[in-house]
């Protein structure tokens, strides 16, 4: 099976982020971390957003409008804080879009080629670190998310929660 360890880190990881969601309501998810820094919305949001890119990427049907999205969680876009919940889809929304692309990656990463995953990186921003699409596939399944996810339990530190883990 091709990425089956990634798959494997990929899906530990929706359970520890949603250990990490668990008790962010609302009202607080588009609070920032810090002047310049993220907020939950736009981290979950961002993780949605590159699900759906992947899941395109291997074939599948996104669930999203990427013309719509990524001028909010593309690569490089930052939150406003407060003042992304007027134009940020609902919470719930973002939440339910990370969680349904997780699924959806999982189903199709395995049944990924070889030949798929020997072509070139379409990702141009990484590219030359990650140069097929076996390599960023591998990083997006494993280190995007754990780093974004770092980026959500350091939030809830910092917002005086306790740790999970």
């Amino acid at each position: 099976m091709a990425l089956e360890q990634e798959v494997k880190v990929y899906q530990f990881l929706l359970g520890y982020g949603e250990m990490v969601l668990a008790d962010i309501a609302d009202e607080d998810a588009y609070k920032l971390i810090c002047d310049g820094g993220v907020s939950p919305a736009w981290i979950i949001g961002h993780l949605g957003f590159v699900a759906n890119r992947v899941l395109a990427m291997c074939g599948g049907e996104p669930k999203i409008d990427f013309d719509a999205w990524k001028p909010m969680f593309g690569g490089g876009t930052h939150p406003a804080g407060g003042a992304d919940r007027g134009t940020y889809p609902s919470w719930d929304e973002l939440k339910n879009t990370w969680r349904q692309g997780h699924a959806d990656i999982t189903a199709i990463a395995p049944t990924v080629s070889a030949e798929q995953l020997s072509q070139p990186n379409p990702n141009e921003r990484m590219k030359e670190a990650l140069p097929t699409v076996e390599d960023f596939l591998s990083f997006v399944l494993t280190g995007h998310d754990a780093m974004h996810l770092g980026q959500l339990s350091t939030w809830r530190r910092v917002q005086g929660r306790p740790a999970l883990f």
